[in-house]
């Protein structure tokens, strides 16, 4: 099971937590599925997308694959004027 968290707006969007079973999945895959529901889009551009702690950023990206045991968490980037 790949446990997501969600912070900010998000949670109210799809909850604070959601599990998802699958075996392996790609980032840019899991974000295909949760970009299905309605509402804005998330991307790596308005999102900070961590797997067990670590930005994906310093992984590989859109290709980082999660697993069984895993945690997303989906933290929105807020701007303001």
């Amino acid at each position: 099971m790949i446990r997501i968290r969600f912070l900010g707006h998000l949670a109210a969007r799809f909850n604070e937590e959601a599990e998802l079973q699958e075996g392996k999945i790609s980032v840019a895959e899991l974000l295909d599925r949760l970009n299905l529901k309605e509402g804005p889009k998330i991307t790596r551009a308005n999102t900070l997308i961590l797997v067990n702690g670590v930005e994906v950023s310093a992984l590989k990206g859109d290709q980082t694959e999660v697993e069984d045991g895993d945690i997303i968490t989906l933290v929105p980037i807020s701007h303001g004027g």
